[in-house]
């Protein structure tokens, strides 16, 4: 059995929103709703991984707060672990845009019409039950 790609995503939160963006053409689920993050590099935290990536992907600054949940789940194009994390923004951060047009703020009660990866959905279950959490 193949070891398990580590991969760290933030629940960016913000008055009540998520950042939530869209997998681009070209990638494995492409065209489905994700929250900002990526595969950790080699020795690296999923917590610096989501700091790391979340500047990559959106230009902002983010704090990891609480760890939320762990999944393993198979994809044809790997196993991966799944490590979600609750953010916020960093305190001295001016703008609340994302850099890129691929994220957006969506309100915590909209993420049960989005299309996100079944990876997803225990932390999707965790946020729905708690609206506006976490906080």
């Amino acid at each position: 059995m193949s070891a398990a790609v580590q991969v760290g995503i933030g629940v960016i939160e913000s008055d009540g929103h998520v950042l939530v963006g869209v997998r681009p053409p070209g990638v494995p689920l492409a065209g489905m709703a994700e929250f900002p993050g990526g595969k950790c590099l080699a020795d690296e935290t999923t917590r610096a991984c989501i700091v790391r990536e979340c500047r990559e992907e959106t230009g902002l600054m983010v704090v990891p707060r609480t760890h939320l949940v762990t999944t393993r789940q198979q994809y044809d194009h790997g196993i991966m672990a799944l490590s979600f994390w609750q953010c916020g923004l960093s305190p001295d951060l001016k703008d609340l845009a994302p850099a890129t047009n691929s994220f957006s703020w969506v309100p915590f009660a909209s993420l049960n019409s989005l299309d996100f990866p079944s990876g997803n959905d225990e932390v999707l279950k965790l946020l729905l039950d708690f609206p506006g959490s976490p906080s």
